[in-house]
């Protein structure tokens, strides 16, 4: 039976990063109680390698005996463990590695072979052991001069471990997602760890926006070919009510679940009492991520995550798998490939967030949505092919585009200028558009406004200081115009038995740089789902909510998911077999419902 990993990042309460030299089993036998009360099965546990190594990188025999008789501990209460070899991070402190006095990191690897060996060795075959994570978000202690500097570390140490160990998860302890360095995307880590470890702390003015996100970085990475554990997630209680905490954290582990997660790891499990140790002494807000209080009690989130444990516990998850998306966003190469002259590589942190921008409006407007990349063989599989605000993509694509247009597909391709570059050279075989630009300007200014014909919608964009293209029709039809000039902006064309639809502004960037999003630049969403006769197994929602869901052979396990901090009621169009959270047709502000249908 497959079940859903769903526990804590671990340090003990009281003696907390410094557990090895401060042993207490005592301690950490009261916090497993706990930990097993609240239906937890998995922990990702640290080695504070200052506390535990030599300066040659051997293993001290005391640390090799206390880390026994942790994971002995561990397996007692049935609580697997993702062990951390390397700690040269921590809560806002760089701590030593005994072996490497300068943290230069990548320039010693046989050292840290060697205590990698001692640990993997000596524990592989304790029953408590799930996994080995690499490290703890190493990229904070140095960043490596260039991405391949930092791969051929991990596969070399990857294949270490996997010499010594076959059968254990390996994961690089770090946020492998869109967020991230290049180098940590799941495109370039993947076939070099067995998940993708995504470590996410995400801010947004808007609340929907802000929630989505989490699993946008899920859907990407899973869709990198890749399986996915959310590593870290969470917030401190010194800066976030407990209510909104609790509600934030129960969103989230319904959401990981049916978008097909392998599990979830909640920063942390305690917050911690001594105030004058290093690094809360200056970190005062790592003191309170914690599920449990500084005294032992529980906050609200403590009974959210046990009415998960309790209503997942069950569920065979090798019975339930992703449905299949029949919309993909195209990712370019550039966003995870470094090539030479390409200055959007430098924004890629602003193109991630046009990204999730895309998948917001994709998932409010009920269409099912992953990623896809330009080398994918299955470009033709969908029918919408969204993509959001790009200038370039490789040469070749705009070719694979115009076939798979032809033979059903939908595309839909929002863009602007960039001085001295053209997205495309198949303007006019593909779009059904002319160049209209003056020699040598920089295009014309985008439209504050925008009136989409189809349904006369206006969407008020505001002022950018951004400049796009001008075009003339040649057998496209205009879709979409601006406000005041009436001059095209968006276009629609036939191109076999599919559409293409064209936009010159590109509302995926101007929109994810607005605080919060309007609601009716869905509008344009819904129309790119009627293009594509894209038909849709639930309902659509109350602005803010969307369903996801698992197909199993005879149900679907569906989540209601609530983004917003209003209560909301939703519909569905299908028989209920199973209301497990009760929530009888309204889901409460900024939570889940799971269902059975």
């Amino acid at each position: 039976m497959k079940t859903f990993f769903l526990g804590f990042n671990y340090w003990p309460r009281i003696s907390n990063i410094k557990m090895w030299s401060r042993f207490e089993i005592e301690e950490i036998r009261r916090d497993f109680e706990l930990m097993s009360g609240l239906g937890t099965n998995t922990i990702r546990a640290f080695i504070l390698d200052e506390d535990c190594a030599d300066q040659q990188g051997n293993l001290r025999q005391e640390c090799k005996s206390k880390i026994e008789i942790f994971l002995e501990e561990a397996n007692r209460h049935s609580i697997k463990v993702l062990l951390t070899l390397i700690v040269g991070h921590m809560s806002g402190k760089n701590w030593s590695i005994p072996w490497d006095s300068e943290n230069t990191i990548y320039d010693k690897v046989d050292q840290t072979k060697r205590f990698i060996e001692d640990v993997v060795k000596s524990f592989k075959q304790n029953n408590a052991i799930l996994g080995w994570i690499l490290t703890n978000e190493i990229s904070l202690v140095r960043i490596p001069q260039n991405d391949n500097i930092f791969l051929r570390w991990l596969r070399e140490l990857y294949n270490y471990i996997k010499r010594i160990d076959d059968q254990h998860l390996i994961s690089v302890g770090d946020n492998v997602s869109p967020f991230s360095h290049n180098f940590l995307r799941p495109e370039n880590v993947k076939g070099i760890v067995d998940y993708a470890s995504p470590h996410i702390y995400q801010y947004d003015q808007d609340p929907i926006r802000h929630s989505i996100r989490y699993f946008m970085i899920l859907e990407y990475d899973r869709s990198a070919g890749l399986p996915v554990i959310l590593e870290e997630f969470g917030f401190p209680t010194a800066v976030y009510s407990e209510e909104s905490h609790a509600r934030f954290i129960g969103l989230i582990l319904r959401g990981a679940l049916v978008y097909g997660a392998d599990g979830a790891l909640i920063w942390c499990f305690s917050d911690f009492p001594r105030e004058d140790d290093e690094p809360y002494l200056w970190e005062p807000h790592e003191l309170t991520f914690g599920i449990i209080r500084q005294d032992g009690s529980e906050k609200m989130a403590a009974k959210v995550i046990k009415e998960f444990s309790q209503k997942t516990k069950d569920i065979d998850l090798s019975s339930y798998k992703v449905p299949r998306r029949d919309s993909a966003i195209l990712v370019p190469s550039w966003f995870y490939r470094n090539f030479q002259f390409v200055p959007e590589q430098d924004r890629r942190w602003d193109f991630a967030r046009v990204l999730n921008q895309a998948f917001a409006f994709a998932r409010l407007s009920n269409i099912q949505v992953t990623f896809v990349r330009e080398d994918d063989q299955n470009l033709s599989d969908y029918k919408l092919l969204i993509i959001p605000s790009v200038t370039r993509l490789l040469t070749t694509t705009w070719r694979k585009l115009l076939k798979i247009v032809e033979n059903g597909t939908s595309v839909y391709f929002s863009t602007y200028t960039l001085t001295h570059m053209s997205a495309t050279h198949l303007w006019e075989e593909l779009f059904g558009v002319m160049p209209n630009n003056p020699a040598g300007s920089r295009g014309v200014k985008i439209p504050e406004r925008v009136r989409l014909l189809e349904n006369n919608l206006v969407l008020d964009l505001g002022q950018t200081n951004m400049y796009t293209y001008s075009f003339k029709e040649k057998d496209a039809k205009v879709i979409g115009i601006d406000e005041n000039s009436n001059i095209g902006v968006a276009f629609l064309a036939k191109r076999g038995k599919g559409n293409v639809i064209l936009s010159t502004v590109p509302l995926e960037l101007i929109s994810s740089n607005y605080e919060t999003m309007k609601e009716n630049r869905i509008s344009f969403y819904n129309y790119l789902a009627k293009i594509a006769n894209i038909e849709q197994r639930f309902p659509m929602q109350n602005y803010g909510v969307e369903i996801q869901y698992l197909e199993g052979k005879g149900d679907s396990l569906l989540a209601v998911l609530n983004h917003t901090w209003e209560d909301k009621e939703y519909g569905l169009n299908v028989g209920v077999k199973e209301d497990m959270d009760a929530c009888q047709g309204v889901v409460r502000a900024k939570s889940g419902c799971l269902i059975r249908v």
